[in-house]
C-alpha cells in the first residue's frame, strides 16, 4: 500500500473529526445512490415528496453508520482515555506522596508548614491571576499543579547532613555552602523522577520550585544567581510563601516572629529579595495569611 494513502487512512481513523467527515460523506453517497435507485418504484412524486423521501432514506442510513463507526468507538476511546488519566493521576499522587514523605522525614519542618505554604502559594497565585499578571502561565490547571508540588520545594535537603540542618548555632561558611546546594539536589532528584507515568508539566513545575525558590529578584540569590523575570514565576511565589512561614515559625536557631514583624521584613525587601508584583499580591492577601497562621 502507498505509504501516503496508508498514513491518511490511519489519520482519518484516529482523528474523530476526520472519521466523522468520512462516514458522513460515505453515508450520503450511499444514501443518494439508493434514493436514485428507489425513486422509480414510487412513481411520479411531487418535489416535496421527493425531498421528504430523500431525507428519510439519508437519515435511516446515516444515523446507524455514524453510531456504529463513530459514536461507539469514541465512547470506548473516551473511556480508555479517562482510565489512563486516572492511572497517571494515581501514580502522580503516589510519587508526590513518597517524595514529600522523604522531604518531611529529613527536614525539621512539620506537616503544618506544608499545609500553610501550600495555602499561601495558592492565595498568591490566584491573586496574581486576578490582578492580570502572568495570566498565560497561571491558569487554573497550572495553579493546581503548583500547589500540588509546593511541598517539594526543599526536597534537596535530603542530601544535607542532619547535624547541619538542625544545627542551633550559626553555620560555618562550608556548612552554608552545603545548605546552598540543596536547591540543585532537589532539582536533580525531580529530574530523575521523570517518567512516562507522570505528567511532564507537573515535574517541570516542581523542578522550577525546588531549583529556584532561593533566587532573589536582584540576582543575589542561589544557586544560579538569576535576576528579575529570569526567575520562574512559580519560584517567585514559592519564595514569598516559604520566607513568610519561616519567619512566623519557631526554628532551632530562632524564635517565631510576629505576623507584623514578618510583614514589615518581607515588604522592606520588595525589589531586592522579592518580585514587587508578588509582594503586591502578598499585601492584598494579608488577612488570609493571618487566618492561615492562626488556624494551623
Amino acid at each position: 500500500m502507498n505509504p501516503v494513502i496508508r498514513g491518511d487512512f490511519m489519520f482519518s481513523k484516529s482523528n474523530p473529526v476526520n472519521r466523522l467527515n468520512l462516514v458522513l460523506i460515505v453515508s450520503i453517497c450511499i444514501g443518494e445512490a439508493l434514493v436514485m435507485f428507489a425513486l422509480p418504484y414510487f412513481g411520479n412524486l411531487s418535489n416535496m415528496a421527493t425531498v421528504l423521501l430523500d431525507v428519510i432514506l439519508l437519515t435511516l442510513i446515516t444515523i446507524p453508520l455514524v453510531n456504529w463507526m463513530v459514536a461507539i468507538p469514541m465512547k470506548k476511546y473516551i473511556h480508555d482515555l479517562e482510565f489512563a488519566r486516572h492511572k497517571i493521576l494515581v501514580r502522580e499522587n503516589q510519587m508526590l506522596a513518597a517524595l514529600n514523605s522523604l522531604a518531611v522525614a529529613k527536614d525539621n519542618e512539620t506537616g503544618s508548614h506544608i499545609i500553610r505554604t501550600q495555602q499561601y502559594v495558592e492565595l498568591l497565585a490566584k491573586r496574581l491571576k486576578s490582578m492580570g499578571h502572568h495570566a498565560d502561565t497561571l491558569s487554573d490547571d497550572h495553579i493546581e499543579k503548583l500547589v500540588k508540588v509546593a511541598p517539594l520545594h526543599d526536597l534537596g535537603k535530603v542530601g544535607i547532613p542532619d547535624h547541619i540542618l538542625k544545627k542551633p548555632g550559626q553555620l560555618t561558611e562550608e556548612e552554608r555552602d552545603l545548605i546552598y546546594g540543596h536547591s540543585m539536589i532537589g532539582e536533580n532528584i525531580l529530574l530523575a523522577a521523570q517518567s512516562e507515568d507522570v505528567e511532564v508539566d507537573l515535574i517541570a513545575i516542581a523542578m522550577k520550585v525546588a531549583g529556584s525558590h532561593h533566587e532573589k529578584w536582584d540576582g543575589s540569590g542561589y544557586p544560579r544567581k538569576l535576576q528579575g523575570d529570569a526567575i520562574p514565576i512559580e519560584a517567585r511565589i514559592m519564595t514569598v510563601a516559604d520566607v513568610f512561614d519561616a519567619l512566623v515559625s519557631e526554628r532551632p536557631y530562632k524564635k517565631a516572629w510576629t505576623i507584623e514583624e514578618a510583614y514589615i521584613e518581607i515588604i522592606s525587601k520588595s525589589g531586592t529579595s522579592f518580585d514587587p508584583i508578588v509582594i503586591e499580591a502578598f499585601i492584598a492577601e494579608r488577612q488570609n495569611f493571618e487566618e492561615i497562621v492562626k488556624s494551623h
